[in-house]
């Protein structure tokens, strides 16, 4: 029983070749986490020694990619949890509502009470006018009144699921048509994407090095004036003007398009070309799978972090946990990377 190890345990050897968990730590070996240590103060002699920062990285990662974002949550429960977590919020609403009608109508019927003690008490009406107990549906705020004391950097929109409003954050994303990585990621607050092909376009080139040859896009990225951005010219766009309904046909297209069409009616003409079909028809399998996989498979349908910079970089995160497992599915293994997994390079600050 009280047999010491002759030498001592390496979990490098107890960790098989294959797992996602060796392909991660070995990811982190390749990256440069001087800014994480740069924020660690040397030890003055007091506590413990500080957790290793490239094992919280791996962790972070691992979890990311296993669509565990909490230490607090498992993957078996998360879904369910998030379920309970917004019943729970709606009925708090609801009671938080139901308590303010009470007391504006108690501090009202108070008010009156108390009048008609000092009338009585005087044995005549009093000046003025008698209050009035208030309306609780008078006190309902604006429709376009928005002001969230969780996250005051997220807005009112619908979600296209359940077509319910929530309070959200809109996360945009670039996929490659070949391999469905994604390429550009961005979170933006405006309700739709009408102003986002641009940037979200140019952040491809930022991060690729190079315009794309062509680019889709639903009818939520569509505008006239986007379209038309002298930015944008020698990428061949297909952005849908109008939503199309499911199993709705349009016809064919021939030829060159009217010499006097709008922009929205040339983009409409070139869909329906046996060309435009073909390449807009390629989005169901690019970009509509990638988020299938995030909020499916995965399981992230909400964002634990508030404001937008942090959602942005949780986003970003999910991205690129995203990119690592396609990476990881492929078969690629990073080149250099240290297979030491219990003695990191570097000491550890206190």
């Amino acid at each position: 029983m009280k047999q010491a190890y002759l030498l001592p345990p390496s979990l490098d050897d107890w960790l098989p070749e294959g797992p996602l968990a060796r392909f991660v730590a070995e990811v982190v070996e390749t990256l440069d986490l001087s800014e994480i240590y740069a924020t660690y103060e040397e030890g003055d002699g007091r506590g413990l020694a500080a957790y290793d920062p490239r094992m919280m990285v791996r962790l972070l990662i691992y979890g990311y990619c296993r669509g565990v974002a909490s230490s607090r949550r498992t993957m078996e429960h998360a879904k369910e949890l998030k379920e309970d977590l917004a019943k729970v919020e709606a009925s708090i609403r609801e009671m938080a509502r139901a308590v303010e009608a009470a007391e504006a109508r108690e501090e009202g019927e108070y008010r009156l009470q108390e009048r008609e003690k000092q009338e009585q008490a005087r044995g005549r009406k009093l000046g003025g006018r008698p209050p009035r107990a208030p309306d609780p549906e008078q006190a309902k705020p604006a429709p376009t009144a928005q002001r969230n004391f969780t996250d005051a950097e997220s807005r009112i929109m619908k979600d296209g699921a359940t077509k319910e409003f929530v309070q959200a954050s809109n996360a945009q994303a670039a996929v490659d048509s070949a391999a469905q990585v994604i390429v550009a990621a961005a979170v933006t607050q405006p309700t739709n994407d009408k102003k986002q092909l641009i940037p979200m376009l140019a952040q491809v080139e930022a991060m690729t090095g190079s315009q794309p040859q062509q680019a889709t896009a639903d009818a939520g990225y569509f505008s006239e004036k986007q379209v038309s951005e002298a930015k944008l010219e020698g990428i061949d766009l297909f952005v849908a003007p109008d939503r199309q309904k499911h199993a709705e046909e349009k016809p064919w297209a021939t030829g060159p398009p009217p010499a006097d069409a709008s922009v929205a009616e040339r983009m409409r003409h070139k869909l329906r070309t046996a060309e435009g079909r073909a390449v807009y028809k390629l989005r169901k399998a690019v970009v509509e799978p990638v988020f299938g996989q995030i909020k499916e498979q995965r399981g992230f349908r909400r964002f634990l972090l508030r404001g937008l910079a942090s959602v942005e970089g949780e986003w970003k995160m999910i991205c690129a946990t995203h990119n690592l497992l396609k990476l990881f599915r492929s078969g690629w293994r990073p080149q250099n990377a240290g297979r030491d997994l219990t003695h990191p390079q570097g000491s550890v600050p206190r």
